[in-house]
Formats: C-alpha cells, sequence, structure tokens
C-alpha cells in the first residue's frame, strides 16, 4: 500500500517534542498501521507544532522587517544579502526574498489531514477529540490569516493530500478574493472556540496552541476585518469582548521584570499565551534566522558597551551571553536611531531589556546598536552562545494593548490598559511619581521641553494624544522583535509613514517561480502581471 510520506514528515518531527515513544520506523509507517491510537495522534499533533515552528522565520520577515526598525549596513560591514529590499521595499517578483507563499501550504495540509482523521478517530474519546481539533482550527486559521495580511486573495485549501509538500500546480486554480478567505479565517477560529468548548487549560503547555491562542487570533482578525475590511464597530466589539475573555479566563499575567518574560531559564511563564518551542537538536530562534541580527564574537574586539553609568566595557564584561558570545553575523543592521528616538525615558526597562548601543573601542563614538531582548544559553563545552530562547507569538502584554486598540477604535477610553503596560515597564515607584509617563501625559507637544525635542522629527513614534500614536508608539516598545509592527501600521494605515513603502505595494508578490507553477494565479496588484 502506497506510504503516507505526508504521516511520516510529521511524525519524525514530533519525534523530538515528545521523547522516545513506540512507534513503527518510518520506513513502515503506512495506510494500514498509522491512525489506529490516541499516542499516534498525539505524535502527529506534536508534529502540527513542529510545522508552526518551522515558519517562525516567515512571521519576522512578513511581520517587521519591512519597517524603519531596520536600515542601511551594518556598522561592522556585513553585506545583507538580498534582505535590504525588505527594510528599502524594493521587492520585486523576480526578487520576492520570500516564496512559495512561505511555505505555509505544506503545513495546512498537515493540519487538513489531522481535522479529517480526528474526526473519524473513534479510538479518541470526545475530550482528545476535541482538544486537538480545537488546536488544528485555530492553527489553521492562524496561517491563514499570515497569508491574508501578507498577499489578500490566497488559495483556500482545506482538503489534504498525500506527500510531504502541497504542489500548487496540482492545485491548478486561481486565489479566492480575500473577503472569502476571511470568512474561512472566522469559521474556522468559530470551530476552534466550539471544540474546546470554554476549556481554557493550557493542556499541553504554553508551546501547544490552546482556546487562549484562539481568542487572542480572533481578537486581532476582527481588529483587522473591523478596520481594513469594512466590518467597522461590530468587529470591534468583537475582537474586545476575545480579549476580555483570556484577561477573565486564562492563566496569565504580567510579569514584573521584563527581562524574564524572554529568558532561556523561564520558558513557558505566564505572561506566555503562545510560544514557539526551541531547544538543543530541535530548532533555535527565528527558525535559525536570528544569528542574522546577531554580532559575531570575532569583531567585538572593536567595539564597547556601556554600563548603566556610561562608561565603556568590554564585551566579555556584559552579563548578557549574546554580547560577548555571539554566533551570528550581522545581516539585519538597526536604525542607529532607535536607541535616543524609541524611549523617551532611559527608566524603561524595555529600553535596555530590548537594545544595547554599541561604541567604537577606539573613541568611544556611538555606531549603533544591537538586539538585546534574547540572550540564548552557552551549553556544556560550547564556546559561543546557542539560541534556543523560545519565541513568543502571543502574550497577555498583547492582551491588553488589544484591548487598548479596540477601545480606541470604538471611542472608548484606553488609558488603563495602555498604564498596566507602562507601569510594569517603568516599576511602580517611578510610574506612580512620574506623570509624564502616564497615558495621556507622554505628549509631542504642550509638555515638558525634553519631550518636545524627542518628538520633533521622531521617525518612529508620536504622542499620547493622538489615542491610535500611542498604542502604536506602547506596542512597538514592547513587542520589538517580535513580529507585530509591519501588521501593527497597516492595520492603522501608518504603513507610509514608518516605512519606506509605496502605498501601492504594501502586499507582498507572488514570485516568479511560484506563480510559473499554477498559471492560474494572478499576480499581486502593484508587481505587474
Amino acid at each position: 500500500m502506497k506510504k503516507l510520506l505526508s504521516y511520516i514528515a510529521v511524525t519524525v518531527l514530533g519525534f523530538s517534542l515528545a521523547g522516545c515513544m513506540d512507534i513503527e520506523p518510518t520506513s513502515t509507517i503506512t495506510d494500514a498501521n498509522y491512525w489506529k491510537n490516541s499516542d499516534q495522534a498525539q505524535a502527529f499533533n506534536q508534529g502540527l507544532s513542529s510545522w508552526m515552528r518551522s515558519y517562525a522565520d516567515k512571521y519576522i520577515i512578513w511581520g517587521e522587517m519591512r519597517t524603519s526598525i531596520y536600515s542601511g549596513t551594518s556598522f561592522s560591514g556585513e553585506a545583507p544579502q538580498g534582505y535590504e529590499r525588505l527594510w528599502n521595499n524594493t521587492l520585486e517578483k523576480s526578487s520576492a526574498v520570500v516564496g512559495n507563499f512561505g511555505g505555509l501550504y505544506t503545513g495546512i495540509n498537515q493540519i487538513n489531514l489531522m481535522i479529517d482523521k480526528v474526526n473519524e478517530a473513534g479510538y479518541l474519546s470526545d475530550a482528545q477529540k476535541n482538544n486537538f481539533l480545537g488546536g488544528a482550527y485555530g492553527m489553521r486559521a492562524f496561517l491563514y490569516f499570515q497569508l491574508l495580511r501578507t498577499y489578500g486573495d490566497v488559495i483556500i485549501y482545506l482538503q489534504h493530500t498525500e506527500g510531504k509538500t502541497i504542489d500548487l500546480s496540482k492545485v491548478a486554480r486561481k486565489q479566492d478574493p480575500a473577503a472569502d478567505v476571511m470568512t474561512q479565517i472566522k469559521a474556522d477560529i468559530q470551530a476552534s472556540e466550539t471544540a474546546y468548548n470554554n476549556n481554557y487549560k493550557f493542556v499541553n503547555g504554553r508551546t501547544y496552541w490552546s482556546l487562549a491562542a484562539t481568542k487572542m487570533l480572533k481578537g486581532e482578525v476582527y481588529l483587522w476585518s473591523g478596520r481594513q475590511m469594512g466590518g467597522g464597530t461590530a468587529d470591534y466589539q468583537v475582537a474586545l469582548a476575545a480579549y476580555q475573555d483570556v484577561q477573565n479566563n486564562a492563566d496569565v499575567s504580567l510579569l514584573d521584570d521584563f527581562e524574564k518574560v524572554f529568558a532561556y531559564d523561564n520558558k513557558e511563564n505566564k505572561e506566555i499565551i503562545y510560544a514557539l518551542h526551541n531547544r538543543e537538536n530541535e530548532a533555535s530562534l527565528w527558525n535559525g534566522l536570528y544569528t542574522s541580527l546577531v554580532m559575531n564574537k570575532q569583531n567585538v574586539g572593536a567595539y564597547r558597551l556601556h554600563d548603566d553609568a556610561g562608561k565603556p566595557i568590554k564585551f566579555s564584561e556584559s552579563n548578557h551571553l549574546n554580547l560577548r558570545l555571539g554566533s551570528g553575523v550581522m545581516r539585519f543592521p538597526l536604525d542607529k536611531r532607535l536607541w535616543t528616538k524609541l524611549f523617551s525615558d532611559d527608566n524603561d526597562m524595555r529600553k535596555k531589556g530590548s537594545l544595547a548601543d554599541v561604541y567604537r573601542a577606539a573613541g568611544d563614538a556611538y555606531v549603533g546598536n544591537i538586539c538585546n531582548k534574547f540572550h540564548g544559553t552557552l551549553l556544556a563545552g560550547g564556546s559561543a552562545t546557542s539560541w534556543y530562547d523560545d519565541q513568543p507569538v502571543y502574550r497577555y502584554a498583547e492582551c491588553l494593548l488589544g484591548m487598548a486598540e479596540a477601545k480606541v477604535l470604538l471611542g472608548q477610553d484606553p488609558a488603563a490598559e495602555i498604564n498596566k503596560v507602562r507601569l510594569r515597564a517603568y516599576g511602580a515607584a517611578y510610574f506612580n511619581a512620574h506623570r509624564e509617563v502616564q497615558y495621556p501625559h507622554e505628549v509631542s507637544s504642550g509638555g515638558s521641553a525634553a519631550l518636545t525635542s524627542f518628538y520633533t522629527d521622531n521617525p518612529f513614534v508620536g504622542g499620547d494624544e493622538d489615542p491610535i500614536e500611542a498604542i502604536l508608539k506602547e506596542r512597538l516598545r514592547e513587542f520589538l522583535f517580535e513580529g507585530k509592527r509591519w501588521h501593527d501600521i497597516r492595520l492603522f494605515d501608518k504603513a507610509t509613514k514608518y516605512s519606506t513603502a509605496n502605498a501601492n505595494r504594501l502586499l507582498w508578490p507572488i514570485d516568479e517561480t511560484t506563480k510559473s507553477t499554477n498559471a492560474e494565479l494572478k499576480q499581486t496588484p502593484g508587481y505587474g502581471d
């Protein structure tokens, strides 16, 4: 009987998450001996989590790198090797950086298979079925939402095929309208909610999909459909209710220490709602792409950091592994103005918890900043940092700021949610003693001279007097390097303000290779035929 390579591929991915399991060698897994018991279904479910993780780099590329966070060439001289097309917004169908729709249809195919097989699995209890289906429908909605925001019209594919990959030439049909894609996303969200049946437990941990993750997705989906697809007030109300459901029912809270949210030794903490799990012999941060944001250890001798007193220190004197034992090549240069123009007050712990300022060893001239949000780990016997930090997708801070977004769009006051995030950022003592950091008092004019100077010609953020700008500012400070910024500025029609993008090219081109395999595909508007 024909071997089901799709089962094999997912099961192999599941082994690293599942550990040792009594499953036949992959060469003998066939239609006749798979999908026979709950252990096999669970292994496949683990494999789906691996598929979600395999797209980790796409979430960052699509969600962040076309914005003004990135700019120019690395101060240490590394070439961006084509990635500059992202922040320069010079994408073309002949040089799209990401091809084949990011490979997401392969993961969607696996999810389709899971849904079909679980629905017909008489060996599973209702509780097991509901947990598997709740996750599958939620993950499929998530992947289609990435495609919708990135390409607009895309093919809705709800069947499964045998084989490890999807060949779009065999699908051989044109894209479905974005409105239909959104309808399908919402239907999958509803199916996920129904399957979970109000069970907010993180049954398999916070690196697996859950009802809380579905609700977070629901919030941002309905914000998008409300703001960008004509849904308006009704959709904003649904979004607000979804975020409130997470706040009221899920076991989540803000951590007091911002840096501990991302710490390697504090994974799956209570702020995390859904994260992509990384560890040795499995996968590393951003599906390995994070090394393009990190200095190579051979370069650090020419540069210095500053300690809290402003004194130059060697990288070896830093408390953070990634600053003295970097194992990357800096192909993703950050705009050097981030250090002075993103955070208006140095007491915001997110500044040093997200960025580090770098100076030349000779002369101490400021040259730029690097990421300091993820610190990795030094494995036993290792000589360089390994980037096995988990990658947050949804966390409780986003639930709060999602509520703030919905409230602003509904004409309500977002102060409570914004100030909860700022309170954690500054600590209670400083926050309570400094009115200027409390919303809505961090204003671009009419406040202190320091704030007026900070906001003059600011390329990243605006003042609190505009609540939309206040939310965009808070989200950028909070979610830097988490793949949110491009979608945020597109949601509020600020992409041309906070990036180099052309208003007619906010979506992604379909690469020529992919288009050539399916003659029915229509090129994304703005990129020619």
